[in-house]
């Protein structure tokens, strides 16, 4: 019998899976106002969307430690939960995966707390065997630390693993760790129209000869 191929599969969780993009909005612009500096407008925050903390810090919080703006993250997170939407796909996807017995992993930039929290209200934090967050490595994405340690987590190699992501850093994070990547709705090894076409993607990496 021929070997799988592809043996996990690592998501990113906003864009991906959830819509935060209005939640993240909100959340970014209470930590500006916060430290005394002016809100952004949708187009100036598109900019910094899926960016490390760090380069967020370079940018618009200079002299902050992210420490500083987790706090505000949080705080404004309890009031901005309900801007979170579950996407189109993201249950079927999960569930199927998990009927494959493949394994799955969360790898976001955003924080465990509202990465956990995310996950929790829409009850699928149950097919994740691993999830990583900002706290959990020391460079984040785009660097292949977070990739790398989800796939030890998982005991997979990159090379069998597909990375999901809808930003040029997922997809950079994923071929700097040697994963296979598939963007959704943007260009990586493979590109995602619908988080579904996943499914079909596997089956044939799988199936192939």
């Amino acid at each position: 019998m021929k070997k799988k191929q592809i043996k996990a599969v690592l998501f990113d969780l906003d864009g991906v899976l959830v819509d935060s993009y209005r939640a993240w909005f909100n959340i970014f612009n209470d930590t500006l106002e916060h430290f005394g500096k002016s809100r952004l407008t949708l187009d100036q925050f598109s900019k910094s969307w899926g960016n490390p903390i760090e380069k967020d810090i370079d940018t618009h919080f200079p002299g902050k430690t992210p420490q500083d703006l987790i706090k505000i993250y949080h705080k404004s997170f309890k009031k901005n939960k309900d801007n979170i939407k579950l996407l189109p796909d993201s249950s079927e996807t999960l569930v199927s995966l998990h009927k494959q017995k493949l394994k799955i992993a969360l790898i976001t930039n955003s924080t465990k707390l509202i990465a956990t929290k995310s996950l929790e209200k829409f009850n699928i934090k149950k097919y994740f065997n691993s999830i990583l967050s900002m706290e959990d490595v020391e460079n984040r994405k785009p660097a292949p630390d977070m990739v790398l340690k989800a796939c030890t987590n998982l005991q997979v190699l990159p090379k069998n693993s597909i990375l999901v992501g809808d930003t040029h850093n997922d997809m950079d994070a994923g071929k700097n760790a040697g994963c296979i990547t598939a963007g959704f709705k943007i260009k990586g090894d493979h590109t995602l129209n619908k988080l579904t076409d996943l499914l079909d993607l596997i089956k044939w990496k799988n199936t192939k000869s």
